[in-house]
């Protein structure tokens, strides 16, 4: 299929203008980790697999698991994943029974050439809270952080100066994350939100553990 990126960039704009950045406004009982896996990431169409796991907040204890899989026909180009990716992870949200308070998605929320990453994007489909925590940059200005856990400096809007999220060092002396609100949070719940969600990795454990959880998945596929 041809996919329209014209018109795909038209509907970030538009649903750009929905995202809330506010103060998380409930208490965080459960949060969810997502990702998505292909079997074959080289070839379009593939088959995609998407998952969550849904785990008790602050205790990071799983109480469920789900996966959907789907043919994606999308390719990947930058600024556009949602795109690739949200119809397969709506699928697998339909199929959760303990409905998460937050949304930790591995990507990024309003740190995005048009305000609108996959966590931005699925927090307004979903019309929840949502969290980015990518594992590189893909747009703003910053700093880098100290190097201790904890640290943090802010990526700002290269044309309008507006913060839009935070570099954050979640482990003393390894690469930094980089954290943005998505939909009906702001950049120090956000902030926070992921450093409360690291155990011993790098990485959240919500979006870690959905992580391993599709390569157990996987791997029945294979």
């Amino acid at each position: 299929m041809t996919f329209d990126f014209k018109k795909a960039a038209y509907a970030q704009q538009i649903l750009r203008e929905k995202v809330k950045l506010q103060p998380l406004g409930k208490s965080v009982k459960l949060i969810a980790g997502c990702d998505l896996t292909f079997l074959n990431p080289f070839r379009t169409p593939t088959v995609g697999i998407a998952a969550f796991v849904i785990l008790k907040y602050p205790e990071l204890e799983v109480v469920e698991k789900v996966y959907a899989t789907g043919e994606v026909a999308i390719p990947y180009v930058p600024g556009f994943l949602a795109f690739r990716e949200i119809p397969l992870l709506l699928k697998a949200f339909r199929m959760i029974k303990s409905k998460p308070d937050v949304v930790l998605v591995d990507g990024h929320g309003v740190v995005h050439p048009r305000g609108l990453g996959i966590a931005a994007h699925l927090g307004v489909v979903l019309n929840v809270a949502s969290v980015g925590c990518a594992k590189k940059p893909l747009y703003g200005v910053f700093d880098y952080p100290g190097e201790k856990k904890g640290n943090f400096a802010y990526i700002y809007d290269k044309f309008s100066g507006e913060k839009l999220g935070v570099v954050l060092r979640t482990k003393d002396g390894v690469k930094p994350v980089y954290v943005s609100p998505g939909n009906l949070i702001d950049v120090e719940s956000a902030k926070e939100l992921v450093l409360r969600s690291v155990t011993r990795y790098r990485l959240p454990e919500p979006t870690r553990l959905a992580h391993n959880f599709l390569q157990e998945v996987r791997k029945k596929f294979l």
